[in-house]
């Protein structure tokens, strides 16, 4: 079976595997999940009993604090683990804990038994009473937070090996549940809408349909490469082309794109341009199969190449594709950065993706594509024998330049970039390039593929960020609205919020913020800050939830208590106050019915900034804007009335705007170093977007990553083109060696420079974030002492007054400030949501308690974890005069570690670019220091690669007194005892060789004398004139004789031909042209079949007689054709392939072969295997081949036939 029979019946069996997995069926997938789940959960319960009566009888045993002193770490670490908490309880009061207690059980241990369902998360329950005590332990099943963002999400907790896929229910809406030991239903499991949409079976499915086309491809490859010979290059080439274009348009049209259609790969919103081009994924496998046809054209026309040499029209149409090839690429290209969604900015590589690698992969192999096109079309130039090979390519360059300028194309480098990648093909005249033509190619790609990238990736951004600023200018949310339409009259009719307002014990602000806010204004709200003010029937502030004034009323901070008159505005309502941002307001009347007191409700709506707010913003808001991770890389600036209201970012902004603003308000300006954009009215609404201007190192920097990643696709492709020739790896010449050496050595030693600058980096971070919080926290502290001058402990009491200067040390020291009292319990707080909310407990990190109130220590500062938010928060004592602790004072560095984490992530980028840069200039360097280090071996090289018995040895000369210096020396001399040693074997061998031949010519000549002299005597013995057959005696007699002087003058011609062979004249010819012209000859003799194959893609340009050439190709010929036995079908191959210094041609026959005690004198004059001839041709190949500096040998299988092999120098 043929090889490409195989690979097609391997491409088939792939592509109906690829089409037999189907997406998984839900149910059968919810089964096995929920067994497993089944399991490990009767584990956890099993696990969790022993914990809980093995730390209840520590408890019992030692006591709350040494239980805390002694155990708190391992407690901490089992919490990390697997998130178990643990609560004791003394008279149900909470003495001591691990983890964050709950806030519904910070009063007193949990009645029920089994699971427990509270607000942040369901938990399996264990409880152990060891009197005095009780211990209750906590596993998390089900983290349920109040808000979802990237930090929050409602998911099960890893403990439990639960695929994301799944999600939970209620045990009455799916027959997937999970029970606890006595059968108690806990939770049901059910699959998230289109969870099983992408999944392993769609990447198994693409991975099994990217092997078929693959197989299907490499079939059609060597299934076209067989038949060359016969059909021609270009027929077979334009075969190919033509098979694989239309096996793809029937792809495109017929087979349907469900289901990676679902893969963001194949997602038309991404990327999409026409029907050729529907998606990124087929971009990347259209530019793999441009490639793979030009590869094969290059394949089939190096091994045939046509008799006739090209005519100039040819060449000229052949040069205006590849250059109408390379303007296409060109707008492929801008269309991918500039009308896609694939992120293609490399000044932030943070934010590229995998879909940035698949683009930029298909990037370069177009590129690889037009450079495979432009080498054929320069071999076929070359070809054409023209002594100015580059006026053609030139020629129609110019006509591509005008026509460009004609179009109104003004961008020189977008019709410019194919001239120096031609001038170098020029330079390596159609062969394999060296080294260095291969990094200046590289080089050129990755130049021309930057500048693109830059300047429409700008282009893309300029068009997007007015759109972003109208965005961010726009007043009215109409969500907002349609939202609190719906919500006003159910705040105007609760009954729990009548009674909180209007009881006479007063109101507090947790219960105003879970009365209101988390009931009616949580989900999309949470991307607002909304202040909630609370007034009794007569107009009287009874609590509010921000110390701040409400900023839609005429209240003052020192007007605080003044009454409001009674108002219901259930309508939102815009406020606008200048150098501020526009906000909603709205006051509604609460009344639970007609005999109940009023209250009065005022709510501010102000939107709200992950920039503005100090503390906790990023986990306070619900959900992921898209709009905030577009902006992200810009600092923002709102203008109202001309006063700047508010700003983000390190750019320094005016405090009012002075700039002039065109009519279109839209000002493009470059401020400090940023490129700016003002969009809006300065009379209004006005917004300004600043982003750093790109340097000339960020665009070296861009230039160095897509050097870098070209350069290893190169050196890959290489590496594989080599493995796949050489059935294994290829040695390496010194050059080579050293430079593959100095490059390993520069990418190990960025590796560990980059590895010791991030570890130094991320060490000095920490030791930076733990010292400013917890010289921040000390500055409060110090800041609160003075407050409560006077004081010896705070309470409960002082709550009111404690959140008011909590607030304003949060504004100033911008960060959200926490004071936990004595026991450990929460006293106030400057972000009471955090806490009202869930996301922490009412308790003190147990470890911070641990520390300072158990252990007396003066600091601590200790990663924490929200979610999946991790941030460092610094713990101090409060203390008074006297030095006696009054409470505990806790700082988080959210804010600051988030910053702090950019700053980091800054430096690394930085470090990456340099180390990428580096890497470029290595390659550089490596090139210049093998060269200077290789080149005196070069010249060895070359010296030595001349030397010949009978050539002209010149020493070498070289200053060096190095160890090559030593070698030349020793060069030198060896030339000159060779010279010596050539004389005196020259002469040796002249006068062996003339004994010889006289020899021979005796032997020759004496074999045809010895018969003429006895014809001669027995002619003179018997002749008889008047016989009468003398006259036909004497006719008979001439004629023999006449015949032997013919052997005898044939003998002597001869010997004559190899003694004075014509003296050769060398001149540059293709070694596959004389092949092709000596089998085209033996191809018409009957009974013979003469083939010639090209196994190489090299061009085979020597340096050789051409009259000599034919004549050892038609002795090897006819050697091969008189070996083969006349019952036997003759056939004759001649191969022809390169190596990187000869051209290697094999004249192989199906004959007799050459016997093992003939195959040393196979080369020898006058020897010969056949009953005919004088057995010299051999020995005048030899000598032929030899002349033109070039080598001959033979392999032979008796009975199988022979192989002669002629290699030849290749010329330079």
């Amino acid at each position: 079976m043929s090889r490409p029979l195989i690979r097609i019946l391997l491409a088939a069996l792939a592509l109906v595997l690829s089409f037999s997995i189907q997406e998984p069926n839900g149910d059968a997938h919810l089964v096995q999940v929920t067994e497993k789940a089944q399991k490990d959960l009767l584990d956890h319960r099993r696990a969790l009993g022993s914990a809980a009566q093995r730390w209840a009888d520590r408890l019992q045993r030692i006591g709350p604090d040494n239980w805390m002193i002694d155990h708190i770490q391992e407690l901490e670490a089992e919490h990390r683990r697997t998130g178990t908490l643990f609560l004791g309880y003394l008279d149900d009061s909470l003495v001591c804990w691990s983890g964050q207690v709950p806030v519904e059980l910070s009063k007193g241990p949990p009645s029920s038994k089994g699971s427990l369902e509270l607000t942040s998360a369901t938990y399996l329950h264990e409880q152990m009473v060891r009197p005095p005590y009780t211990l209750v332990a906590l596993r998390p099943l089900l983290l349920t937070p109040t808000i979802e963002n990237a930090y929050l999400k409602h998911r099960f907790h890893p403990s439990l090996r639960i695929p994301a896929s799944i999600t939970a229910a209620s045990p009455d809406s799916s027959p997937h549940i999970l029970h606890d030991f006595d059968d108690q239903a806990l939770l049901a499991l059910q699959l998230k809408d289109g969870a099983l949409e992408l999944g392993p079976w769609i990447i198994q499915r693409m991975a099994l349909l990217i092997v078929g086309i693959i197989l299907l491809v490499a079939a059609l490859w060597s299934g076209f490469l067989r038949p060359t010979n016969s059909w021609g290059g270009r027929t077979a080439a334009f075969a190919f082309i033509l098979v694989t274009l239309f096996l793809r348009w029937v792809q495109l049209i017929a087979v349907p794109t469900s289901p990676f259609d679902r893969l963001p790969l194949f997602d038309p919103a991404i990327y999409a341009t026409s029907m050729a081009f529907p998606s990124l994924g087929d971009m990347v496998l259209n530019a793999g199969l441009l490639l793979t046809m030009v590869l094969f054209t290059l394949k089939v026309t190096s091994i045939h190449r046509e008799h006739e040499r090209p005519r100039p029209y040819v060449i000229i149409l052949l040069w205006a594709t590849v250059l109408l090839f390379g303007a296409w690429t060109t707008q492929l290209i801008i269309g991918l950065v500039d009308n896609s969604s694939v992120d293609l900015d490399l000044f932030h590589i943070e934010g590229l993706s995998l879909l940035s690698a698949l683009a930029l992969l298909a990037i370069a192999m177009l590129h690889a594509a037009w450079w495979v096109g432009a080498l054929i079309a320069m071999r076929v130039t070359w070809s054409a024998g023209s002594s100015r090979p580059w006026a053609i390519p030139l020629g129609v360059f110019v006509v591509s330049v005008v026509i460009h300028h004609l179009v109104g194309e003004l961008d020189t480098v977008l019709f410019l970039w194919p001239l120096p990648i031609l001038a170098i093909l020029l330079w390596a005249k159609g062969r394999q390039l060296r080294f260095v033509q291969a990094v200046l190619t590289v080089a050129l790609f990755a130049a021309t593929t930057a500048h693109l990238l830059i300047k429409y990736t700008r282009h893309r951004e300029e068009r997007e960020r007015p759109v972003l600023a109208e965005r961010l200018a726009v007043r009215e949310d109409p969500v907002v609205e349609l939202l609190f339409r719906g919500t006003a009259p159910l705040l105007r009719s609760d009954q729990a919020l009548n009674e909180l307002l209007v009881r006479p014990t007063g109101c507090d602000a947790t219960l105003l913020d879970q009365q209101v806010r988390q009931r009616f204004f949580n989900g999309y709200w949470e991307r607002f800050d909304v202040r909630l003010f609370a007034l009794d029937a007569i107009g009287n502030l009874r609590c509010a939830t921000t110390s701040a004034p409400p900023l839609s009323s005429s209240l003052s901070v020192g007007a605080f208590n003044d009454p409001l008159a009674m108002a219901d505005m259930p309508d939102l309502f815009i406020e606008e106050q200048p150098g501020r941002s526009p906000f909603y307001h709205a006051r509604i009347a609460v009344m639970a019915n007609d005999t109940t007191a009023s209250g009065q409700l005022i709510l501010e709506i102000h939107p709200r900034s992950t920039a503005q707010g100090p503390g906790f913003p990023d986990l306070l808001i619900s959900g992921e804007d898209p709009l905030d991770r577009r902006t992200e890389r810009y600092g923002m600036a709102r203008y109202e009335g001309g006063q700047l209201a508010e700003r983000s970012g390190h750019l320094d902004h005016p405090r009012r705007w002075t700039r002039h603003m065109p009519t279109d308000h839209l000002l493009w300006y470059t401020d400090q170093g940023y490129r700016c954009m003002a969009k809006g009215d300065p009379q209004g609404t006005l917004i300004v977007l600043a982003t750093l201007a790109p340097s000339l190192l960020d665009q070296a920097t861009t230039f160095s990553y897509l050097f870098a990643l070209f350069g290893v696709l190169v050196l890959l492709a290489l590496a594989l083109r080599s493995i796949g020739r050489n059935r294994g790896p290829v040695g390496l010449g010194i050059g080579a060696k050293v430079r593959l050496a100095l490059l390993l050595f520069t990418i190990v030693g960025l590796v560990f420079f980059g590895l010791g600058t991030q570890r130094l980096l991320t060490e000095q971070f920490e030791q930076r974030t733990q010292a400013t919080v917890l010289q921040k926290a000390r500055s409060v502290a110090q800041e609160l002492q003075q407050r409560f001058a006077g004081e010896t402990r705070l309470s409960s009491d002082q709550a009111g007054y404690l959140d008011h200067l909590l607030a304003r040390a949060s504004n100033v020291f911008f960060t959200d400030i926490t004071v936990h009292g004595l026991d450990g319990r929460l006293l106030s707080t400057s972000r009471p949501q955090v806490f009202s909310s869930g996301l922490l407990g009412p308790l003190m990190d147990p470890m911070a308690y641990s520390r300072l109130a158990l252990n007396g220590s003066s600091g601590y500062v200790h990663e924490e974890q929200i979610g999946t938010a991790n941030y460092s928060s610094a713990y101090v004592p409060l203390n008074d005069r006297d030095g006696r602790t009054m409470a505990y004072v806790s700082l988080p560095s959210f804010a600051d570690r988030v910053q702090l984490e950019e700053e980091r992530a800054g430096v690394l980028i930085a470090v990456v670019n340099l180390f990428v840069l580096f890497f470029a200039l290595s390659v550089l360097v490596a090139v210049f220091i093998s060269n200077w280090t290789t080149r005196p071996l070069d010249l060895l090289k070359n010296a030595l690669s001349r030397v010949a018995l009978q050539g002209a040895n010149v020493p070498i000369r070289y200053q060096g007194n190095d160890e090559v210096g030593q070698l030349v020396e020793v060069y030198n001399r060896k030339v000159e005892e060779l010279r010596a040693s050539a004389e005196l074997l020259a002469r040796s061998e002249r006068e062996s060789a003339w004994r010889e031949m006289a020899r021979q010519v005796a032997h020759e000549i004496k074999n045809p004398l010895t018969p003429m002299k006895l014809s001669i005597q027995h002619f003179q013995r018997t002749w008889k004139p008047d016989a009468p057959d003398a006259a036909e005696r004497l006719e008979r007699f001439s004629r023999g004789l006449v015949e032997q002087i013919d052997t005898l003058s044939g003998i002597a011609g001869a010997f004559s031909n190899f003694a004075q062979l014509p003296k050769a004249r060398p001149e540059p010819l293709d070694l596959a042209q004389v092949a092709e012209a000596a089998v085209s000859v033996f191809q018409a003799m009957p009974g013979l079949h003469c083939t010639l194959e090209r196994l190489s893609e090299q061009p085979q340009d020597v340096l050789a007689d051409r009259d000599h050439l034919m004549r050892v190709f038609n002795n090897l010929l006819k050697n091969a054709q008189q070996a083969i036995p006349e019952d036997r079908a003759g056939r004759v191959e001649v191969r022809l392939r390169s190596t990187d210094t000869e051209a290697i041609a094999e004249v192989r026959d199906n004959g007799t072969g050459i016997a093992e005690k003939d195959r040393e004198r196979i080369f020898r004059p006058n020897f010969t295997t056949k009953s005919s001839g004088m057995g010299l041709g051999l020995a005048m190949v030899q000598r032929m081949v030899e002349s033109a500096g070039g080598r001959v040998w033979f392999e032979s299988r008796e009975g199988a036939g022979s192989s002669f092999f002629v290699a030849l120098p290749l010329r330079k």
